[in-house]
């Protein structure tokens, strides 16, 4: 028989075989072919099972069944409604308790081992990689996990031939859910004498908690704490090469080429911060990464998100192995690209236009009923900057305390003189105060992003005393019975 051909008495059966579990409108399972957890096939057509891992597998499965009197009657099943368990048992809650406990302090307070072959990975050095994955003392942490937490792990050690693809692994990258437990485990191995192959990948994807229609497959370090570009990557182990040369350098990075959908997700949903900051896509120079890479292009477009993409020397090298190879050389490129991106999330114009976001999104909540959307908000911005017109922020009265006259308030942004201007009214005279110099496009933006209408319209006594002054008015605190004439 051939090996794109498998047979199973039946789909339960076949299911049951490849740790398939339910995710809408098809079935994710291990793949026949490389072993791997990364394959699917639609609940209409259980016949055929495809392989997502492009570059390394990729293969078509057909599949046969023996018993054919139930299996269309199973098939019909399977079609119509989700068959996945959606709970994990009183024994898995613990185990995935247990689990999670000693991979958070494995990485989060432990540091990793201290062992000699964790000093360096692939040119990582343990203080940058760390926090991300663990590196163990021996070679047996895979069939340990398979031994130590047999509910979460059934799926993955059933038979011998299964059992083997664990042994060797001491690396394991965790991915963590929304409410911090582990999801997925990825395994990998530092020995130098292990030959990789379909039957042993040289990555191990493990789903933790299976019962899930959907599992992370991303990590990310974005604290918003640095305003350079954003790494956007296709693998952790990319990610990290970067930051061993860039330690300040934020990151979002998948599981594999074939799992950016969620990574996609989160950057929309996150537009703003990468319309602000940019991003620099560094997926393998391959034929699936550069096919994945596309993909955001369009992404990033539709946003207006500004981008470089990492310029590879050749097609044949990934961001680990150029840091292996020549740390230099690497550094200069990832510069390079860096400087380019800056440059270009700095274009004065693109960053007024943030900054006029910022400012029209101030005005829809601070002036809900009179701005009726964010559209009509920028519209009016936009239309002000065209005539070259000061843009109104703000607006009211108010008086000093232990004073009885009262004043009007317009604030608002002069584009022409980059100034924030505040024009007080009273019975007695007009007076023009600037309450900030603005010393470029991005200083007004990160001030934008960070407007209040009380602080916008709180008036400095002592300036509008010395504007008074300058057009021979009585300073108003002569009125204040409490000091002199001469303000002593």
């Amino acid at each position: 028989m051939s090996k794109n051909i498998q047979e199973y008495t039946d789909p339960d059966a076949m299911l049951t075989e490849l740790n398939a579990r339910s995710h809408g409108k098809y079935f994710l399972c291990t793949c026949p072919q490389c072993q791997q957890q990364e394959a699917y096939m639609y609940k209409t057509n259980m016949n055929v099972i495809f392989c997502n891992r492009q570059n390394e597998c990729g293969e078509t499965t057909r599949v046969l069944y023996t018993e054919k009197e139930s299996t269309e009657a199973l098939k019909e099943n399977y079609g119509k409604k989700s068959t996945s368990k959606k709970w994990l048992s009183k024994q898995e809650k613990e185990e995935l308790r247990v689990l999670t406990a000693n991979m958070r302090y494995f990485t989060d307070e432990l540091g990793s081992f201290d062992i000699d072959k964790g000093k360096n990975y692939r040119g990582i050095s343990r203080g940058v990689y760390q926090s991300h994955l663990l590196i163990t003392p021996d070679l047996e942490f895979g069939t340990r996990l398979l031994d130590a937490f047999p509910g979460i792990m059934r799926r993955y050690g059933r038979s011998e031939e299964a059992r083997q693809r664990f042994e060797n692994r001491d690396v394991v990258i965790p991915f963590y859910d929304e409410k911090g437990q582990v999801d997925r485990l990825l395994l990998r191995s530092t020995s130098p004498d292990v030959v990789y192959s379909k039957e042993y990948p040289k990555e191990l994807h493990c789903v933790v908690q299976y019962q899930k229609d959907e599992v992370k497959n991303y990590q990310h370090n974005i604290n918003y704490s640095q305003d350079s570009p954003i790494l956007v990557t296709e693998s952790l182990l990319n990610a990290l090469s970067v930051k061993e040369l860039d330690h300040d350098v934020e990151f979002i990075a998948a599981t594999g080429v074939n799992h950016v959908r969620q990574m996609q997700a989160y950057i929309q949903s996150n537009s703003a911060l990468f319309k602000e900051r940019g991003a620099i896509l560094a997926f393998d120079p391959d034929k699936a990464g550069v096919k994945a890479q596309e993909k955001l292009h369009a992404l990033f477009e539709k946003q207006e998100i500004p981008f470089e993409n990492f310029p590879y020397p050749d097609t044949e090298r990934d961001l680990n192995d150029l840091l292996q190879d020549d740390p230099q050389i690497f550094r200069e490129i990832w510069e390079k690209v860096q400087n380019e991106c800056q440059e270009r999330v700095n274009e004065p114009e693109r960053v007024l236009n943030l900054a006029y976001d910022e400012m029209a999104s101030f005005l829809m909540n601070e002036y809900e009923g009179n701005v009726e959307s964010f559209e009509e908000a920028k519209i009016a911005i936009l239309e002000e900057v065209k005539e070259k017109n000061k843009v109104s922020l703000a607006y009211t009265d108010f008086s000093f305390e232990g004073q009885e006259e009262e004043y009007d308030i317009q604030v608002s942004l002069d584009l022409n003189s980059m100034e924030l201007i505040q024009e007080v009214s009273a019975q007695h005279g007009n007076y023009t105060i600037v309450a900030k110099q603005f010393e470029s496009e991005r200083d007004l933006l990160d001030s934008a992003k960070n407007f209040d209408f009380a602080e916008l319209t709180s008036v400095s006594e002592e300036l509008l005393q010395e504007k008074m002054k300058e057009k021979n008015r009585q300073p108003i605190f002569y009125n204040n019975p409490s000091l002199s004439q001469d303000g002593r």
